[in-house]
């Protein structure tokens, strides 16, 4: 097995789930987990410069809501389009889909996770406030059980829809 240089010492910042329902499952984790309250967004191709789902450009959204914890929790309700998400919740259902790692270097990961065998499914740039940010979501699922993203986060995230619960 290959040693991923890229994520070595790297602690997960982020633990994501699918969702199908996005309002129930925020009152779900917030009520067994203590998870809220969640900035939430709708997030989406249109707000990248670059979207990739297994090597071809796509055009997706999702409901996205983010948490304060350590490590942050992650919702996701895929809505329209072809990405990650909607093919774990097509082929495994709801729940547990991703660990994320902050990494120097996307391209560097990626690199590394492709020549130990672990396929990109999906990659995007450009998605923060200001043209930065980036990711990439490695099929990790055989050996792991679950997806491994590396993330350069933005220096501020798209306008949020709203605070969850609600005010």
């Amino acid at each position: 097995m290959i040693s991923i240089e890229a994520l070595r010492g790297r602690p997960v910042f982020q633990i994501a789930f699918v969702v199908r329902d996005f309002e129930a499952a925020l009152a779900r984790y917030d009520s067994v987990l203590g998870a809220g309250p969640f900035r939430c967004f709708t997030f989406g191709s249109h707000m990248h410069e670059r979207a990739e789902y297994r090597g071809e450009p796509t055009e997706f959204s999702a409901n996205l809501a983010l948490n304060d914890s350590a490590p942050q929790f992650e919702l996701i309700q895929p809505l329209s389009g072809r990405g990650a998400h909607q093919e774990w919740l097509d082929t495994k259902g709801e729940g547990f889909h991703h660990v994320g790692v902050i990494v120097e270097s996307v391209e560097t990961t990626t690199a590394e996770m492709n020549a130990a065998g672990y396929d990109t499914i999906m990659a995007g740039s450009g998605f923060g406030r200001d043209g930065d940010g980036s990711y990439a979501y490695y099929d990790t699922a055989a050996d792991l059980g679950f997806v491994v993203e590396a993330v350069v986060p933005p220096a501020a995230m798209p306008e949020l829809d709203f605070v969850w619960p609600r005010q």
